[in-house]
């Protein structure tokens, strides 16, 4: 199933009926999917191993062109890379020869921002994420959830106008990755900007997301688009006590179940 919608003004992000075919793949990673992300919404991205979740992101950051159809951003096709976007993967990819700080400000100094307003930034950035008694410090000296806060820090420092995330926070432990999620909330929220945000954990979409979007088995197509009803701001702590909660959770596993089975009968 897809869901196909005339684009508005208020989308950020637009598929038309976009096809990705890979040379010398048996199938195409996505076949015609059309799907809307709304200006300041968090959209979250779920489906089976394969399905082309990753590919949506690289699609929308500009680092692959459809074969069939054509991606939007800000109703205009994207024919090269997003400059816009940023793009936070599944490892840190943090520079292990600059500080903290240094990269934190990466984004900042590629767009030219004066030096003065650049320590400015990243001196708040640091307060924001509690790393400022580690600005110094290199990649190698911190935790995983210290290098993952600096990752996302450095992706929201520039006010960016779309955020792109695979899976940021997949490698972590269970605690680790709630305080993340939290932190991610709580930062997205004091911004509002769009974020799209790749995962297989259900508990997570819902946590985060604004709307889910389930995509069937490959070659992925947008299966169902469901609404996440909780008001912001959110507590996490709070939200999976309630009955919506677990409502929405068995709906969304309804569709994933569904979906694996297939796979597996394949």
């Amino acid at each position: 199933m897809t869901i196909s919608e005339p684009g508005t003004a208020s989308d950020a992000l637009r598929f038309d009926g976009v096809t990705l075919d890979f040379p010398g793949s048996p199938r195409p990673a996505i076949e015609g999917v059309s799907l809307r992300v709304a200006r300041r919404k968090f959209v979250a991205v779920i489906g089976p191993s394969g399905c082309g979740k990753s590919t949506i992101l690289n699609l929308a950051a500009g680092l692959l062109r459809p074969t069939k159809g054509e991606v939007y951003f800000d109703g205009e096709p994207i024919e090269g890379v997003n400059s816009a976007a940023a793009y936070v993967t599944q490892a840190a990819n943090l520079l292990p020869w600059l500080t903290v700080r240094s990269n934190m400000g990466l984004a900042l100094k590629f767009r030219n921002v004066p030096r003065n307003e650049r320590a400015a930034k990243i001196d708040h950035w640091l307060e924001v994420v509690g790393l400022t008694r580690f600005a110094d410090q290199y990649p190698r000296e911190l935790s995983g959830g210290m290098q993952k806060r600096v990752s996302i820090a450095r992706a929201l420092i520039y006010d960016p106008s779309i955020v792109l995330m695979d899976e940021p926070f997949g490698p972590l432990d269970a605690i680790t990755r709630l305080k993340l999620q939290q932190d991610l909330l709580n930062l997205w929220e004091e911004q509002n900007g769009t974020l799209v945000f790749v995962t297989h954990d259900l508990n997570e979409a819902i946590y985060l997301a604004d709307e889910v979007v389930v995509m069937s088995n490959g070659p992925g197509t947008v299966r169902r688009v469901l609404p996440v009803p909780f008001k912001r701001p959110r507590d996490i702590g709070s939200l999976i006590e309630s009955p919506e909660f677990s409502e929405l959770y068995n709906d969304l596993w309804s569709l994933f179940k569904a979906e694996l089975d297939l796979s597996d009968a394949a």
